[in-house]
């Protein structure tokens, strides 16, 4: 029998057919990523990937190690580790936020203009606006391929040719085309950067490869940050024509909207495209390998300004053209003005990109959360003073040797300086040692007044890691110096030695410091600084997004310092938003959001705890829509990243008055003990109903688009009606709705006889649908009509 390969077409199994209804998108602030642009995600660490870590906001209180930090990094995270699979995530900051920048150490670029070749530094900067790379340091080298008469050369070569007679004389050239390297041929070469004494090449000089070392190019690009693995980008090309050209590639933003891939190397160019024109980059002070590091030019502004956060208030959640008069239809319809139909149509930013453009987070999103709007909001404080570190040289032990004799006795041999000192002025001398970011941060160099040996001269370094291996020298020089530094957020160690007579001593004591983001501290609700209330405003906001779509539903969250009488105010003041929704159904308007409190105590990505709004009851949501159905309630399941409650507590009896679904302790762990909407209508109260009837406009939106181009007559009308029966029969059978069998569960009906004829004449078709979710004691009704190619879903 013959021995072969078998083919078996063995699919997975297929989904129930349904909609997606378990993805979110979250809302809020992110250390780094692309802004205002849903970005979908996968994984926790898909997140980090795109969106970094943890983001340290401003000082919480009195002490600066507490500190206020986004509730949406740790809200990502938790919604994994509940059972979320997918999501999206928009990062929302202010205009004014800048990204850092770095000068590429050795690297020159070179333009032709006006006869002359100019040159001036490179630049690059992270590839999105933030703080994040503040920590940053970029070195470059070069690597060389010597080449002989005959080598090929491409397009996009920079050539360097070196005399071993002439050593200050270094010619470049780049390679506009395709070519063979020629003996003596005679060649554009330019010569930037001679000494004085030394006479330039004619500009068509014939070098000789016999004579003259010709090399082609290439650079390396390395990163390095404290305790992370070094990053590197190679062969990257010199000039117009190579194949690997990053100085001029595109931030994350520009990257998104051309569908690349928005991870791996963090360096942007600084201008959009190269510079019109001959360009070449000449690496004429870079060595061949990674020596000279360069940090990030913070460029003046505070961390939390260049996260464009230094304001905070509702703006930042809410697209700039929008305004809460705008509910209902017409909020939609400016939506579809701003995203297709404008002068220059643009995706809409904050929480309204949920609605997307077009795009996955349009087909897929059926919640909102934003949990960065429940922040205090903060002030500036000033601008921290000037603190001053001192470096001291330490006096020689007296020496007990006995002087010197004419009787062959040498004289003692030269001692090495001692190990300098470092203290921290006013600052705790017990380490580590607490300084604020960006401050003025003052080095003094001092010599002992004891010592009254040979002069020394101070070397200090400072590193990211314990062990120095990625030390920096910051100073090299003689005491009596004041230097003037600053250093980004995050753990600093320095170290220093002296040097005397060509002898160097030990290091000294290692010193570390704590340098945290100061001059801004969050507002602590007393009259002198009393808080920003964003989460009323951009709560407002969701609730009108959501009734205005009605295919989406918000978790809703509140500050966790409000009293019973602030969440009063607060509900109040959402129905009465939900009221002036002018519409048919601004009647069940408040039944597209939820609230739930209180906030949850959680371990973050750093292994800190911290407390939280409870969006990690998202995860929990999107399983169990996944795998019950979307109109299933929590249930008593509990939260997995939940450990304890936190905040002002209220009991549960309180919040269920109020309209807030409380979170509770039970045998389990941290469960939620109510699943209600905000509306005060009975058929609309239950968060698995309004989720099934956001089921059941999608899966009208998406069959219905199936017959808009049929030919409008009764075969058309029963097709639909068999197509949805066939939906809503397998919702049946997995419990969506009250009813045991399909009279008791849903009514299809089309129009028949002179009322189908009208609605010919007219081109409409219409399906009304009726069904008994489980919760609800009566029918509610949506109502499918074409008229024209337009489709028209209502509810009634």
């Amino acid at each position: 029998m013959p021995v072969g390969v078998r083919i078996v077409d063995d699919p997975s199994p297929s989904g129930d057919g349904m909609p997606v209804m378990d993805v979110p998108v979250f809302v809020g602030f992110a250390a780094r990523g692309p802004l205002h642009r849903p970005v979908a995600l996968d994984s926790a660490a898909a997140y980090a990937a795109v969106f970094g870590g943890g983001l340290d906001l401003v000082q919480a209180g009195s002490d600066p190690s507490e500190r206020l930090v986004a509730h949406l990094p740790p809200a990502v995270q938790a919604f994994f580790a509940g059972g979320g699979r997918r999501c999206h995530v928009i990062r929302v900051a202010a205009a004014s936020a800048s990204a850092v920048r770095f000068t590429v150490p050795g690297l020159r670029l070179a333009t032709h203009a006006g006869g002359q070749w100019q040159l001036r530094d490179v630049e690059l900067r992270a590839d999105s606006v933030g703080a994040w790379a503040d920590r940053l340091s970029l070195s470059a080298r070069v690597r060389s391929q010597a080449l002989h008469a005959g080598a090929a050369l491409h397009q996009g070569d920079v050539l360097r040719a070196r005399h071993r007679d002439k050593p200050g004389v270094v010619a470049w050239r780049w390679v506009p085309a395709a070519a063979v390297l020629q003996a003596s041929q005679a060649m554009h070469w330019i010569t930037p950067d001679l000494p004085a004494d030394v006479a330039p090449l004619e500009p068509d000089a014939a070098i000789d490869p016999a004579t003259w070392l010709i090399e082609r190019l290439q650079v390396d690009l390395a990163l390095r940050e404290p305790g992370q693995p070094m990053l590197r980008l190679e062969a990257c090309g010199l000039a117009a024509g190579a194949l690997h050209l990053p100085w001029w590639a595109a931030d994350v933003d520009g990257r998104y909207d051309t569908d690349a891939d928005l991870t791996g190397w963090p360096l942007a160019g600084v201008d959009a495209s190269a510079p019109a024109g001959e360009w070449m980059l000449l690496p004429t002070g870079m060595s061949d390998e990674f020596t000279t590091w360069a940090p990030a030019r913070l460029n003046g502004r505070q961390a939390i300004e260049r996260n464009g956060l230094d304001a905070f208030d509702a703006s930042l959640f809410v697209d700039p053209d929008w305004n809460d008069r705008l509910r209902g239809r017409p909020l939609m319809n400016w939506a579809d003005d701003v995203r297709f139909f404008s002068d220059s149509p643009r995706r809409l930013r904050g929480l309204h990109g949920a609605l997307g453009r077009d795009d996955a987070c349009a087909d897929e999103a059926s919640w909102v959360l934003v949990p960065d709007a429940v922040h205090p909001g903060w002030h500036q404080t000033g601008q921290p003073p000037v603190r001053h570190v001192t470096v001291t040289t330490t006096a020689d032990p007296v020496c007990t040797c006995p002087p010197a004799t004419f009787d062959g006795c040498a004289p003692p041999p030269p001692v090495p300086p001692q190990p300098p000192r470092i203290a921290f002025v006013p600052l705790s001398a017990a380490p580590p040692a607490v300084l604020a970011a960006d401050e003025l941060f003052e080095l003094r160099l001092l010599a002992d007044p004891s010592d009254s040996g040979a002069l020394q001269v101070l070397e200090v370094q400072r590193a990211g890691q314990p062990d120095f291996s990625d030390a920096v020298p910051i100073a090299n020089a003689a005491p009596a110096q004041n230097i003037a530094l600053s250093l980004p957020a995050g753990a600093w160690w320095l170290r220093a030695r002296a040097h005397r007579g060509g002898l160097v001593g030990d290091w000294s004591q290692v010193a570390e410091l704590d340098v945290r983001a100061a001059g801004w501290r969050a507002l602590q609700g007393t009259p002198d600084e009393p808080v920003i209330d964003a989460a009323t405003p951009v709560n407002a906001a969701l609730l009108a997004l959501c009734a205005a779509s009605r295919e989406h539903f918000a978790l809703l969250a509140l500050p966790q310092h409000w009293d019973r009488a602030a969440i009063d105010r607060h509900i109040h003041a959402l129905r009465d938003e939900a009221a002036a929704v002018d519409t048919a159904e601004a009647s069940s308007a408040a039944s597209f959001v939820a609230i739930h409190h209180p906030w949850l105590l959680q371990r973050d990505g750093d292994d800190r705890l911290r407390r939280h709004p409870p969006s990690a009851l998202m995860g929990l949501l999107a399983r169990r829509s996944r795998v019950h159905g979307a109109w299933g309630a929590p249930g008593a399941d509990p939260l997995v990243a939940a450990l304890a409650l936190a905040g002002k507590l209220q009991s549960a009896d309180v919040l269920e008055v109020l309209g807030v679904n409380p979170l509770a302790l039970r045998a389990g762990g941290i469960a939620a003990v109510r699943s209600q909407t905000l509306s005060l209508d009975a058929d609309w109260t239950a968060i698995g109903v309004r989720r099934l009837f956001i089921l059941l406009r999608r899966l009208c939106r998406r069959e219905g688009q199936r017959f808009v181009f049929e030919p409008n007559d009764l075969t058309l009308r029963r097709g639909l009606e068999r197509s949805f029966d066939a939906l809503l029969q397998r919702l049946m059978q997995r419990g969506a709705f009250r009813g045991v069998d399909a009279a008791s569960s849903y009514l299809l009906k089309t129009a028949a006889g002179a009322e189908a004829m009208r609605e010919i004449e007219r081109g409409e078709c219409s399906l009304l649908i009726q069904v008994a979710p489980s919760r609800p004691l009566r029918f509610l009704t949506l109502h499918l009509r074409r008229s024209g190619e337009q489709l028209l879903i209502e509810e009634r």
